[in-house]
């Protein structure tokens, strides 16, 4: 009876019992991983072979810049064109004529993006150079979120790093009151009188520096600035407005401010190439306003500066790449199950012939232990009987 009973509840124990067992998968491919991924994400895990992984090998980030750095306004044809038109001019120009100032400021604007690109591509190297480190695959999903963040903050600290250089120059050639080269600032003349007759004779000279006024007086901004025009040469009277286009105390202040509405508008230019009185070779035409841009026609230099001028930043992600590069030996997951027939079977017999061994021992002894208080029961009853009658 004993025998039968317990078997009966090791029986019924072992085989509701659930236990966790270790599965391995040699090698696996990378849909054997995604199959495994979806069903045992839980417990899933596949070491890598090569823990830390170039940039370069699983992403890649290209851009496009804002088409006038790739137009004929930042050429050498456009610049040597405008200086052209100085030329054909005569030489005396109004401060703020654009055929005086304006070569500079398209110089300038090439300078901007040629600085862009390599500022650009010198931290795309370095980013590139960095690595990805895990210790084992890690899902498509989460691989997608991580390299996203490091792009993200990788145009976030290019675009930082380079306003910030901007900027500081800009305060500092500000904060120094520089004269500029080309006298757009302070004007400098020079004068010579001769001495009175009783003194010795010699010529004096002086040098007068006036700061020179836009909207405001140099001498207390340098951001000052004024409508870029194309003045007459007899009565210095503004006879075209380059729209969009600022004169100012500095080239690159007024460049800054300036917008590239006029050279979005054919007409413009038309009027413009008018009034320049010289002869091109090329036709001028307009920047494409058609094209899908981020920015408007109005958009000042210095909000694409804002952006690096870049119009949109293109990423891919190489996951399969990664995956191969990370190259798992082997893949483990745990399942969660009963205990198979065969097992239930074979540690039955086990736990039996123990049992029977044991058996033999303890159930002899144990029922001469009932028996003794069955008799030893007995003979109390059977004395209280005889002293009651």
């Amino acid at each position: 009876l004993s025998l039968i009973l317990s078997s009966a509840i090791l029986l019924f124990y072992t085989s509701l019992e659930h236990i966790e067992i270790t599965i391995n998968v040699e090698k696996p491919t990378l849909q054997q991983y995604s199959q495994l991924n979806s069903t045992y994400s839980q417990s899933l895990t596949c070491p890598c072979q090569h823990i830390s992984i170039d940039y370069r090998k699983i992403l890649n980030i290209e851009y496009q810049l804002h088409q006038i750095c790739s137009s004929f306004f930042i050429g050498d044809q456009w610049i040597y064109y405008i200086t052209t038109a100085a030329i054909y001019h005569g030489g005396f120009f109004v401060s703020g004529d654009f055929r005086l100032i304006g070569s500079f400021q398209f110089v300038g604007l090439r300078s901007l993006c040629q600085l862009i690109e390599s500022t650009i591509s010198n931290r795309l190297v370095e980013f590139n150079s960095r690595q990805y480190i895990t210790a084992s695959i890690v899902p498509f999903e989460l691989f997608q979120s991580q390299i996203q963040a490091f792009i993200d903050q990788f145009k976030f600290s290019t675009t930082n790093n380079f306003l910030l250089s901007l900027n500081m120059t800009r305060k500092m050639i500000q904060g120094n009151v520089l004269p500029s080269g080309r006298q757009t600032n302070y004007k400098v003349r020079h004068y010579t009188e001769d001495m009175p007759a009783k003194l010795p004779r010699y010529d004096a000279s002086y040098i007068r520096i006036t700061s020179r006024i836009y909207n405001c007086n140099c001498a207390l901004s340098m951001t000052c600035i004024d409508n870029s025009s194309l003045f007459n040469g007899v009565n210095n009277r503004r006879v075209f407005n380059v729209t969009g286009f600022y004169a100012g105390c500095y080239t690159m202040e007024s460049l800054l401010q300036s917008n590239l509405q006029c050279f979005y508008d054919q007409q413009c230019l038309n009027l413009l190439q008018y009034y320049f009185e010289a002869y091109t070779t090329n036709e001028i035409i307009a920047l494409n306003s058609s094209l899908s841009s981020q920015y408007y026609p109005n958009t000042t230099i210095e909000n694409l500066l804002k952006n690096l001028m870049i119009e949109q930043w293109n990423s891919t992600q190489f996951y399969d790449q990664y995956y191969e590069e990370c190259d798992p030996i082997e893949c483990r997951y745990r399942i969660e199950t009963r205990n198979s027939m065969i097992y239930i079977i074979t540690t039955l017999f086990g736990i039996i012939g123990g049992w029977t061994r044991i058996s033999k021992i303890l159930i002899p002894v144990l029922i001469k232990i009932i028996i003794y208080f069955i008799r030893k029961w007995r003979n109390r009853v059977n004395r209280q009987i005889a002293i009651s009658t």
